[in-house]
């Protein structure tokens, strides 16, 4: 299973929201991320706002224009795919029907569905319009990925390997990588690589309403081995300016503009954490090899997956690069209490500690012959394959 689906309905029939919700309710490999609006006005402005990789437009021989309706949807969140929901009972005969599936097939409808609305032919739509939409993707904004670094404790390291994998994929792919510090009350990113935080999240939310690819490339802080950062807020006055819908849009707006997000989180699951997972395509758990973090990471596991984490999305990394206390327990012993595969474990490294005074994160200060820049590089070479990468 991958990331949610990010979904809009459009419509104002009560019962249609009900058999969505019940077709919802009955998928078993899909998960969708649902948004309702209940006319034009509002469905564009949800369009635009969360960015729905499919559009449900219910009864859609009820708007006045379809064609430029439609292309005001397409011009608000580009790339979705657009499905129209029809009623048997709205037509007067069959004929009438067709005619009309013909008329919103040429105004950009590329799928159909009817009511009432069953699971197995939501499913089956949305396997078709979804799989149809990455085969015609052609904007390299519509391929990015987005990482997202977790941990269910902080000091284990966490914000350390996001920023260096994101620097080792930046210096790669200068300008196509983007480091989003989403740990509001106490993000670290900008002090960790030495820039000062003139624009933050808290600037971004302020121009929400026109929020796409170029503006937030022009509201993020350049680092000199190519990657942008999209700063933490200053305060935590700021932070709080910030909701799970502002994090979510410009996660999706980020996907447009860069081949690589990496997301650092603040150690608690809360909504802005939620909406980071929704949109992520990947989660790295991060965790030390002490008794502790590993009984606080086999709660996280169940948590990720009870919030729609599932295991394909999961990734674990044992990072021992901060100093721990003696007795650190051994990677094949952790996979077994945690009934999973180990896929990077880092060993200690005190230059990664100097790392966090000196604002030079060890991948672009350290030889090549590190074995913790080599352990970062493999991490980004996972990152870019999806690799599964098991310890020995």
């Amino acid at each position: 299973m991958t990331r949610p689906i990010s979904t809009l309905l459009v419509g104002d029939d009560p019962d249609l929201t009900t058999e969505w919700q019940a077709a919802e309710a009955g998928q078993s490999d899909l998960r969708l991320l649902a948004h309702f609006a209940t006319n034009s006005r509002e469905a564009v402005q949800i369009a635009n706002s969360h960015l729905p990789e499919v559009i449900f437009l219910a009864e859609p021989s009820r708007f006045a224009d379809l064609s430029a309706f439609v292309a005001e949807l397409r011009q608000a969140a580009p790339g979705a795919e657009l499905v129209g929901v029809l009623d048997r009972r709205h037509f007067e005969s069959g004929d009438a029907e067709t005619a009309f599936v013909v008329e919103a097939a040429r105004a950009g409808l590329r799928d159909f569905l009817r009511r009432p609305l069953s699971s197995t032919e939501l499913s089956g739509c949305l396997e078709r319009v979804t799989h149809r939409g990455q085969q015609n993707a052609e904007a390299p904004a519509e391929a990015g990925v987005v990482t997202s670094f977790v941990s269910n404790k902080g000091g284990v390291g966490k914000t350390t390997l996001a920023v260096n994998t994101a620097c080792e994929l930046a210096r790669r792919a200068p300008g196509r990588v983007l480091l989003v510090d989403a740990a509001l009350q106490l993000g670290l990113c900008a002090t960790m690589l030495d820039l000062e935080a003139t624009v933050t999240m808290h600037d971004v939310v302020g121009q929400m309403d026109r929020l796409d690819a170029t503006l937030l490339r022009e509201m993020t802080l350049a680092h000199e081995c190519g990657l942008d950062l999209l700063a933490a807020p200053g305060d935590a006055v700021e932070a709080a300016a910030i909701s799970e819908e502002h994090l979510s849009r410009m996660l999706a707006v980020a996907r447009m503009a860069y081949d690589h997000v990496i997301v650092d989180t603040f150690p608690i699951l809360d909504g802005i954490a939620i909406a980071t997972l929704d949109r992520s395509d990947n989660v790295w758990l991060v965790f030390a090899p002490t008794v502790p973090t590993v009984l606080g990471a086999e709660r996280m596991v169940r948590l990720l997956e009870g919030v729609g984490v599932d295991r394909d999305r999961q990734h674990l990394v044992i990072n021992a690069s901060v100093p721990t206390h003696a007795g650190q327990i051994h990677p094949r012993d952790i996979a077994e209490r945690l009934d999973r595969d180990i896929e990077l474990a880092i060993p200690f490294c005190r230059a990664a500690a100097a790392a966090c005074n000196s604002g030079l994160p060890v991948v672009l200060g350290s030889s090549r012959w590190s074995v913790f820049r080599r352990r970062i590089a493999y991490l980004a070479d996972c990152i870019e394959t999806a690799q599964h990468v098991e310890v020995s």
